[in-house]
């Protein structure tokens, strides 16, 4: 009986070490073997004449939502790397950024480049995840 409940034991920690490696994202029951990496995504809130937060640092690879929510405006890379168009209230526009740098951008409506008045910053910092 006692060799019993030692192999149910047993049993019972493989099923729950087998359950938790599957759970975790990157992670395969395969040996050796890894899933897609989960993108990573960050938000910028357009509202009120201004970019919350202005300065946003993320990793490689992370896209980026610029959600609008409220009145008319636009999200442009200052050296024209991207550029929204229109965004009414509840509209969004994303961009992925993989290479490290600072990426200046306005809106074209109420800022200007250089960082005058509607406009923000995304620096991106380190390394590309494989």
């Amino acid at each position: 009986m006692r060799r019993l409940m030692i192999i149910c034991s047993i049993s019972i920690l493989l099923m729950a070490a087998a359950v938790s490696s599957a759970m975790r994202p990157g992670v395969s029951g395969r040996s050796g073997a890894t899933a897609a990496p989960v993108a990573e995504k960050a938000t910028v809130k357009v509202s009120s004449f201004q970019f919350t937060p202005k300065v946003l640092t993320v990793a490689p690879g992370t896209t980026v939502e610029w959600v609008n929510e409220a009145g008319r405006h636009s999200v442009e890379a200052d050296d024209g790397s991207f550029k929204s168009g229109v965004l009414k209230q509840g509209d969004k526009f994303e961009h992925k950024f993989d290479k490290a740098g600072t990426y200046a951008y306005h809106c074209e409506f109420h800022g200007e480049k250089g960082g005058k008045d509607m406009a923000g910053k995304i620096i991106v910092r380190g390394v590309a995840k494989k």
